[in-house]
């Protein structure tokens, strides 16, 4: 008891002897001994307080992570588990510096020796958990790398540099952008390339699937795909890149001829298996619709939760659909003369029925998907659709790949996604083709021989360049 008694004025002493304590040797010298005791006393209890209270917090901090009911109680060993936890928590924290790679430096002998599975993926016959409420895409990003965000973005910031190099560089020679984007993270499972492509790290791909996304003012829906699609993909095994095709003007929306432009851009960057085009607001439920390359020309969906999980009508053709490589070069791509909504996914159908192709589809639950509802404006309609569909069969070798121009793309890699920007026009009507009344390209044509028009268009000629055909015959 009289070492309790002697404890207040030990610690006096102490003071009165350290220098620098948050300046409390001045206070102390002050005032009297007992007073220093009382003070001691008072500080003492609400030091016990402090520590109580901070306990208590730490503890209901750590049953929340950890399981806050009796049953998950049970099962941890106690305080002194959920402290482990906690200690590897942040230990995994400080240490999340993902492994850095050089892809071209990767020789056969690092490459792993076992193929990725395309059937009997764990898990796949499950749902995903969907949730379409309002996400920024920096919540986006998060959600996929997590305590990697900033190491992907500052890897992002320098590879835009290089690719915008690469872009403005006179034609000629010049390296690959897949050669250029080759400085990687690892990350869990997958290897990550600038710009949302994502390689298998410890099997090999069975295929390299391009997803092109064509899009115009849909920044609501677009973080909410991503935050979705990319763990979608992963699951299954597939190496992938997806490509946001952005309409850069305010014409009338062209869906088929972006479909183009993405076609023939993606192929910059690697050689793509096939590619799936997909629409920005259509999220995939189940694992098991499998989006590798096999049972190509494909409709992945059987039914939307916005029609009751069936189809519009038994030929519906749109939405999501996917082409190996070769399907779309050999019926010359996509129609570029439908602005507007409406007519070009049945156009689609009818140039694959014209070269032999048959289309399948996931039956069932496998094939549903949930339509994100909140700010969903659909594109003017087509008022020329129906004509234009008539007489598809004329345009299929002479309006697509072949005859597709527009200027240069603004590129820009992104995280989850690469970004290609570009300001596409109405293209020359052929006069072989049959005209409609309601389509806006039978003006243009009208005036072609115009000395003024005539005048415009060869000025204009330089900026345009038939990118389809010499990407077409590069990668062929």
């Amino acid at each position: 008891m009289s070492f309790i008694m002697r404890i207040p004025s030990m610690i006096y002493g102490t003071l009165l002897r350290t220098d620098r304590i948050f300046g409390v040797q001045a206070c102390v010298q002050t005032i009297t001994q007992n007073q220093v005791r009382r003070t001691m006393v008072l500080c003492m209890w609400g030091l016990i307080l402090i520590a109580t209270f901070s306990t208590l917090a730490l503890w209901t901090s750590l049953q929340t992570v950890y399981g806050a009911d009796k049953e998950s109680r049970n099962d941890q060993p106690g305080l002194m588990e959920g402290f482990r936890k906690l200690q590897h928590s942040v230990d995994d924290l400080l240490n999340a510096d993902p492994q850095r790679l050089h892809l071209a430096g990767r020789g056969s002998r690092s490459l792993p020796n076992v193929v990725c599975p395309e059937i009997d993926i764990p898990g796949e016959e499950s749902n995903m958990t969907i949730d379409t409420s309002e996400a920024s895409m920096f919540e986006a990003e998060e959600a996929i790398f997590q305590t990697s965000t900033l190491k992907v973005r500052k890897l992002i910031s320098t590879a835009n540099s290089l690719v915008n190099r690469l872009y403005d560089a006179p034609n000629g020679y010049r390296p690959s952008i897949e050669e250029t984007l080759a400085d990687a993270l690892v990350l869990n499972d997958y290897i990550y390339v600038p710009g949302g492509r994502w390689v298998p790290a410890h099997c090999l791909p069975r295929w390299k699937v391009a997803i092109i996304i064509p899009f115009r003012d849909r920044h609501y829906h677009l973080p909410i795909l991503l935050k979705h699609l990319v763990p979608f993909l992963q699951r299954q095994y597939l190496e992938f890149g997806i490509f946001v095709a952005e309409q850069a003007n305010g014409l009338q929306f062209n869906r088929a001829m972006l479909m183009n432009v993405g076609f023939v851009e993606a192929l910059n960057y690697t050689h793509w298996d096939c590619f799936i085009f997909h629409d920005v607001d259509h999220i995939p439920l189940n694992y098991a619709n499998y989006y590798g390359c096999s049972h190509m020309p494909r409709h992945f969906l059987s039914g939307a939760d916005r029609w009751g999980y069936k189809l519009l009508y038994g030929g519906f053709f749109g939405a999501v659909t996917g082409f190996t490589r070769t399907q779309i070069q050999r019926f010359n791509g996509f129609p570029n003369v439908y602005w507007g909504w409406g007519g070009e996914d049945d156009d689609i159908l009818g140039r694959i029925r014209q070269l032999g192709f048959f289309k399948t589809r996931p039956w069932g639950v496998m094939g549903w998907y949930n339509v994100i509802s909140q700010h969903h404006e659909s594109a003017k309609k087509n008022t020329a659709r129906v004509c234009l569909l008539k007489h598809y069969f004329e345009r299929v070798y002479s309006d697509g790949l072949s005859n597709l121009e527009y200027s240069k793309p603004n590129v820009t890699l992104f995280p989850l996604y690469i970004n290609i920007a570009v300001d596409i026009q109405h293209l020359d009507w052929n006069r072989s083709w049959t005209e409609c009344p309601e389509n806006p390209q039978r003006i243009q044509a009208a005036v072609a021989d115009a000395p003024a028009a005539a005048a415009d268009k060869s000025a204009d000629a330089p900026k345009r360049e038939r990118r389809g055909v010499r990407a077409d015959n590069k990668k062929s």
